[in-house]
């Protein structure tokens, strides 16, 4: 068996955040019904890409299935009651007052069915001033700061995947839904799920967070401990146009490093006020061999080195199975993502 055997959801989201997170419960074993508008479905089908089908949508959609409903019509919602009515979750993406609109809302469908955990999936939450803006991952990283702290000096740079949009809205999204799953074990009762992945972002920085909190100081893009302002925590470039990353936090990984490298006049200076003599020697070091020759021949010394891979590389590498890994329920990949409608009759 797999962990959500017997756990049915309905999909009302669009794009990333809401299908990779329907992804993960599919994964281990729930049955995943999207819930799709007829004629058009789940943008992602098509957004993004000059083919026929998104590898998107492919990737992020497999094994569940697909109805097409029409919320506005009468009879589309009533078999949507009828679902929902029996469903154990339903996840919607929608601004926080479109499901209210179409009498569909929480307090409508929890009388319907009082065990459904009802998840609202949104850029900014329910309430409060941004409530109802328009955003992207962009957004939601900006106005939590988290963007501020990336990239160089100079200039904020982008991270080239969805921070805000996974991290804190998917991984926020099933981890409200589990623990409103494990709730209901004790109170018999759904209840109702709020992610914002503006605050999802925000909750990625307890580092920054306690450092503000403590010297009311804000922290500076490339000039601290994790962003590029200490030489034992930092990426360097190496031969061939490679680049090395060195993760050398604790003292003792700091030590190895510096005696595999020649360096062990650098041991007592860390944390030097002065850190660029120490990235100047490092730098200079790392260039003398690719970063894959430095992973070969130190990555497993203990000094927190690894090469900085492209994807074709690191693919390689990756797990096999659906995260997290679980010894007695494990996920399974499996199937392939649903044509618009193509489970009507089955379930309609």
């Amino acid at each position: 068996m797999t962990a959500l055997d017997g756990i049915v959801v309905l999909d009302l989201t669009r794009l990333l955040p809401g299908a990779v997170a329907t992804q993960w419960l599919a994964d281990f074993g729930a049955t995943v019904i999207k819930i799709e508008q007829p004629g058009v479905g789940d943008y992602a089908r098509h957004s993004f890409t000059s083919g026929d089908a998104n590898p998107i949508f492919e990737l992020t959609n497999r094994g569940k299935k697909s109805l097409e409903v029409d919320l506005k019509d009468a009879a589309g919602k009533e078999a949507f009651l009828k679902l929902a009515s029996s469903a154990d979750v339903l996840i919607e993406g929608f601004r926080p007052d479109v499901m209210d609109r179409l009498g569909l809302g929480y307090a409508t469908l929890s009388v319907a069915n009082p065990r459904l955990i009802y998840c609202a999936l949104s850029g900014y939450g329910p309430e409060g001033k941004f409530a109802a803006l328009a955003g992207h991952d962009i957004n939601y990283l900006a106005l939590s700061g988290v963007l501020d702290l990336m990239g160089p000096k100079e200039a904020p740079a982008l991270a080239g995947i969805q921070i805000a949009d996974l991290a804190g809205g998917s991984m926020q999204a099933v981890m409200g839904i589990l623990l409103a799953l494990e709730a209901r074990h004790r109170t018999g009762r759904g209840q109702r799920v709020d992610i914002s992945m503006f605050a999802g972002s925000a909750a990625l920085m307890p580092i920054p967070l306690s450092q503000f909190t403590a010297t009311g100081r804000p922290p500076e893009r490339g000039n601290e401990l994790l962003n590029g302002g200490y030489a034992c925590y930092q990426i360097y470039p190496a031969a061939a146009g490679s680049f090395v990353t060195v993760g050398a936090l604790e003292p003792k990984f700091w030590q190895n490093l510096c005696r595999e490298l020649g360096c062990e006049d650098l041991i007592a200076r860390q944390y030097d006020e002065d850190q660029a003599p120490l990235k100047a020697r490092l730098a200079e070091k790392f260039r003398e061999r690719t970063a894959e020759e430095w992973f070969e021949l130190i990555g497993a010394r203990d000094c927190c080195v690894a090469p900085v891979r492209n994807l074709k590389d690191a693919i390689r590498d990756y797990p096999s199975a659906p995260i997290p890994t679980l010894s007695e329920t494990p996920g399974q990949s499996s199937g392939r993502a649903p044509e618009l409608g193509e489970h009507n009759r089955e379930y309609l």
